[in-house]
């Protein structure tokens, strides 16, 4: 509890409330406050930053801040912009729609560059001054992610920092849609039946992907699928194919364009995106899935497929990097567990793309029995 004589107001606020505003009275600036609040409970200067700032604002508003030199509101910025970092100045990256937003990437750092979301090319559009700013920069050994002015999270690893934006822009791409969890996966539809495929980098999803979008499948997503927690319907990340080195001879034959796409290297690997719009009808979401399949290429092996308990779905789906969205709460698992329990699913091996697809039809077709 503090007394504000000059406001001749009562204040009710804890002690780390009462020491930012017996700093902020004394004169100490908003950084100097925030480096002395990451030093003292080791955490990270942006954290510290928006925590403190947020603070600052509402003494401000209500009046709680004694005046010092003319001109010394300068020093409260806007609710939650981030710190200075280390980094260099952010270049665009482009300016992509998302749901009825169009956003602009931002980013400082070589792991966010244009490259990075080059997956997100077919969903380009021209500047029009209504953009909305996402940044991506770094800290030290941190990575931060600031959208429209103010922090929204930070990550010391590089697939985090991903699975942060990934959420970011899919509640973006689905606005009011509350989001369950989300998975690495490939989703398509094949006569009304939806079909999760997650598995990790380099199994084999991806050229799966685009092998039945060409066939007849309607595309879903190739990279991040969240599931819908009221439906568990399928909610796509929109992107493009991700198509890797060792599959290009054979999917060119299906996507000519895919010859004349920039080649991307990213983590030891060389790809390259293709628009599934070109070969595919495109859906922006669909129904609970049919089915979950985990397929892994086992090149001069035979074509088989595992039912698979619920238990192992679960395992594969952790595997998978499947994740409650955030906050993950005791309920959300429930449903996610429900989920699993009532969704048939199994492991599809396969050296053969039209025998795996022979056996994803079988599969689907199934159900209707």
């Amino acid at each position: 509890m503090a007394y504000y004589p000059v406001a001749d107001r009562l204040l009710i606020i804890n002690q780390t409330g009462k020491m930012v505003w017996e700093l902020s009275n004394e004169g100490h600036e908003h950084a100097a406050i925030a480096a002395l609040f990451a030093r003292r409970f080791c955490i990270s200067e942006a954290r510290a930053w928006h925590d403190v700032g947020q603070l600052l604002r509402v003494l401000a508003d209500g009046g709680w801040q004694a005046d010092h030199a003319e001109g010394s509101d300068a020093r409260l910025p806007a609710a939650g912009v981030a710190p200075a970092t280390d980094s260099v100045g952010p270049t665009c990256c482009g300016i992509f729609c998302f749901g009825d937003s169009r956003i602009r990437a931002m980013s400082s750092v070589a792991a966010f560059d244009a490259g990075f979301f080059a997956r997100f090319q077919h969903r380009l559009v021209e500047a029009d001054g209504s953009e909305d700013v996402l940044e991506i920069s770094q800290s030290g050994c941190r990575y931060l992610l600031v959208f429209r002015g103010s922090f929204v999270a930070e990550a010391t690893t590089v697939s985090k920092m991903i699975s942060f934006i990934c959420e970011l822009l899919l509640a973006l791409e689905h606005p009011n849609r509350p989001l369950l969890a989300f998975c690495h996966a490939g989703a398509v539809v094949w006569k009304k039946h939806s079909l999760l495929m997650p598995g990790l980098s380099g199994a084999g999803k991806s050229t799966l992907t685009a092998f039945l979008a060409a066939h007849g499948f309607i595309y879903l997503g190739d990279d991040t699928v969240a599931v819908g927690e009221g439906d568990a319907a399928l909610l796509p990340l929109p992107t493009c194919l991700s198509i890797k080195s060792g599959s290009w001879p054979i999917i060119e034959a299906l996507y000519p364009a895919l010859r004349s796409s920039p080649t991307i290297n990213r983590f030891s690997r060389s790809l390259r995106y293709v628009d599934p719009q070109d070969n595919s009808v495109i859906l922006p979401a669909a129904p609970a899935p049919s089915a979950i399949v985990f397929p892994t290429y086992s090149a001069g092996e035979l074509t088989q497929l595992k039912p698979l308990s619920p238990l192992q779905t679960m395992i594969c789906l952790l595997g998978a990097h499947a994740s409650l969205s955030a906050p993950a709460t005791e309920a959300k698992l429930r449903k996610l567990i429900d989920f699993v329990e009532k969704t048939p699913a199994y492991e599809l091996s396969y050296a053969e793309l039209p025998e795996a697809m022979q056996a994803i039809k079988e599969v689907l077709t199934s159900q209707n029995q």
